[in-house]
């Protein structure tokens, strides 16, 4: 088994993997969705190191000749030392998660969208399961209507105390508040009740926003 830790090997490992594998997991803490596998993590953790080297080469060249073309600029002579001190660092730490924060920051807002779409390209969204993406970016408490294929209909309240489970092999939700239907209007279960739901046999959940009062600035 070879030393992982000679400089030598540790230097190969930190810019052809590490780096991408750094890239990778600060974009999964953002955007939400089943982690790839262990095999696929692999292949893109060195595709994107290989992308991360030619970022970082990019911008150390830009800075070469910047610092060429103004010798006695002293702007230009701190980059140079404090590059000299810390690239490894910059190349397989700083870069890398900078990079990660960028992509996901990119893919969350879908600016990619309207090049794909100039390009005639699919569009995929980074969120795979359709579930993961209802849950996952709601930003206010809902109201939710949960049916089961059964007929069972199950009114809640899904809040901050509320979670829902993104597992691929099980799938459930925690609905911190449950409620009645009565001639239409909501009333809240007495005594107060919440419920842990297994989603199997799912059909269908419905969302609803909880009517605000409006500020009229009175």
């Amino acid at each position: 088994m070879p030393d992982i830790f000679r400089p030598d090997t540790f230097d190969f490992f930190a810019r052809y993997f590490l780096a991408g594998f750094i890239i990778a997991s600060v974009r999964s803490r953002y955007v939400i969705g089943e982690k790839p596998a262990s095999s696929e993590l692999i292949y893109e953790a060195i595709i994107l190191s290989l992308l991360n080297q030619l970022v970082f080469q990019t911008i150390a060249s830009v800075l070469a000749w910047i610092e060429a073309f103004l010798p006695s600029w002293s702007f230009t002579l701190w980059i140079g030392q404090f590059l000299s001190h810390f690239s490894v660092q910059i190349e397989t730490l700083a870069l890398p998660a900078l990079l990660g924060l960028v992509s996901c920051l990119v893919l969350r807002a879908e600016w990619n969208t309207p090049i794909l779409k100039r390009l005639a390209m699919p569009i995929i969204h980074p969120t795979v399961r359709a579930y993961d993406y209802a849950f996952g970016d709601i930003t206010t408490d809902r109201f939710v209507i949960i049916t089961y294929f059964d007929g069972t209909v199950i009114y809640g309240y899904f809040g901050t105390q509320s979670l829902a489970s993104s597992a691929s092999d099980r799938g459930d939700i925690f609905i911190e508040r449950l409620y009645d239907l009565k001639d239409g209007v909501w009333t809240p279960t007495e005594p107060p009740k919440s419920a842990l739901l297994i989603l199997k046999d799912l059909r269908s959940i419905e969302f609803i926003e909880p009517q605000r009062e409006k500020d009229d600035g009175a």
